[in-house]
């Protein structure tokens, strides 16, 4: 397969989970497209001509593009729900015959009041079934994630909270930062180093693991 670089972001499909604290994994890669031009389509496992094209057998909205290195990657976000989000990148990996370092996942944070983010090389879980899904499915934490929070429940259960809308004051709150990490996406697909992404959106005081 003719990418070297999958960003997938983490979410639920369906308009019924639209804009809702779980799904900022796909507000992030819809706005990394918008800034690259590219538009999501369903992931064909076989081309026009009925040659085959993908040989997984994986739900997901993709959008591929092209670095300036020439360097090939994918925009993903799964329609597998966010517990199964290992299915969708395990196959894309393999099929690319890419390691797990060459995956950069955006996920939503309970554990991170609303407006902060942070970009990890590896790490746990931290409960996010999500993360612990793709864990499973690659054997390895190895791979870069930006957090993005979300603040923790009040008044609610954690699974109520992670499904409901932000309210229009959160929205303002959100509206740069996912700007700001959709530039973050943008970036590590062209090529700048982590490291020099981890300084910027932590600081270099804040280098580490989850």
């Amino acid at each position: 397969m003719d990418w070297q670089r999958v960003v997938l972001g983490i979410g639920n499909p369906g308009a019924q989970y639209e804009h809702t604290r779980h799904n900022l994994g796909f507000e992030v890669v819809d706005r990394a497209a918008g800034i690259l031009g590219l538009r999501f389509s369903r992931l064909e496992r076989r081309d026009a001509d009925g040659a085959r094209h993908f040989p997984g057998r994986v739900k997901a909205e993709v959008a591929a593009g092209r670095a300036p290195s020439g360097e090939g990657f994918l925009l993903v976000k799964p329609k597998t729900y966010v517990n199964l989000s290992g299915d969708a990148a395990g196959p894309l990996l393999r099929a690319a015959g890419l390691g797990p370092g060459s995956l950069f996942v955006i996920v939503d944070d309970l554990n991170l009041p609303l407006g902060r983010i942070r970009l990890r090389p590896a790490g746990s879980p931290g409960g996010h079934n999500g993360l612990r899904s793709i864990e499973q499915v690659l054997g390895s934490a190895d791979y870069p994630r930006l957090r993005l929070g979300i603040g923790a429940p009040v008044g609610s259960t954690q699974v109520d909270h992670v499904l409901a809308r932000f309210l229009p004051e959160e929205r303002e709150v959100l509206g740069p930062v996912l700007e700001r990490a959709a530039q973050v996406v943008v970036d590590w697909l062209h090529g700048t180093p982590l490291s020099t992404l981890m300084d910027r959106v932590n600081g270099p005081a804040e280098r580490g693991q989850d």
